[in-house]
């Protein structure tokens, strides 16, 4: 099935038909977590591609990797090599076959475990997870970040925008862009729709961003 976002290339999710061949397509199946098709992977996924010079030779965190889409789209569009790390096992494996399935293996590594088994820094880094997940691990995630590289938060709703920003802001961000994507459902309970969020920001200050 193809995911129905504006990227320089295809990428096709579970579940996969026969005519959807893997040439110059990324094929991503999946056990868990945020589908591929989730309005926020998508969100993230039109992020990295409308930024990909800042992708091209450089490094790639996907913390809470879930199936690894992130990881594996930074590499398709020039990472040079790319981390991802979720702390459900079978996430992880699903992961690296996904890799090996791209022919990726090569370009990347796949993590059990929280952000902070990382020790390194990256020029880009990406966590698209819950909000409850980011409140645990947000400090953490975003010292990852090198000085002058790129965070990518996502997985949270419009009412959660404004305490991202000042944690940011506070963590020596900039933001750069943001965006915006609903989700609509049906059923009981009655129908709705929720809006969620996708922020960019750079890191310019380096002593700033201690856990308070």
């Amino acid at each position: 099935m193809r995911l129905p976002v504006n990227a320089p290339f295809r990428i096709h999710v579970s579940p996969i038909f026969p005519w959807e061949k893997r040439t110059r397509n990324l094929v991503v199946r999946t056990p868990r977590g945020f589908h591929p098709r989730h309005v926020t992977s998508r969100l993230c996924v039109e992020m990295l591609a409308k930024h990909r010079t800042r992708l091209e030779g450089g490094t790639f965190l996907d913390v809470g990797c879930a199936s690894g889409i992130l990881a594996l789209a930074a590499v398709h569009l020039g990472a040079r090599w790319a981390v991802g790390v979720d702390v459900h096992g079978p996430s992880v494996w699903g992961a690296a076959r996904n890799a090996l399935e791209n022919g990726m293996e090569t370009q990347s590594a796949w993590v059990v475990g929280s952000v902070d088994c990382v020790r390194r820094s990256f020029s880009f880094v990406a966590a698209n997870v819950p909000w409850h997940v980011w409140l645990e691990i947000g400090w953490e995630t975003m010292q990852r970040v090198a000085v002058g590289g790129l965070l990518l938060v996502s997985g949270f709703q419009d009412f959660h925008l404004a305490p991202v920003m000042a944690q940011l802001k506070e963590a020596g961000f900039v933001v750069l862009e943001r965006t915006r994507g609903d989700e609509s459902f049906f059923g009981i309970p009655p129908s709705g729709s929720y809006t969620w969020m996708a922020v960019l920001a750079l890191r310019t200050d380096p002593e700033a961003g201690s856990r308070p």
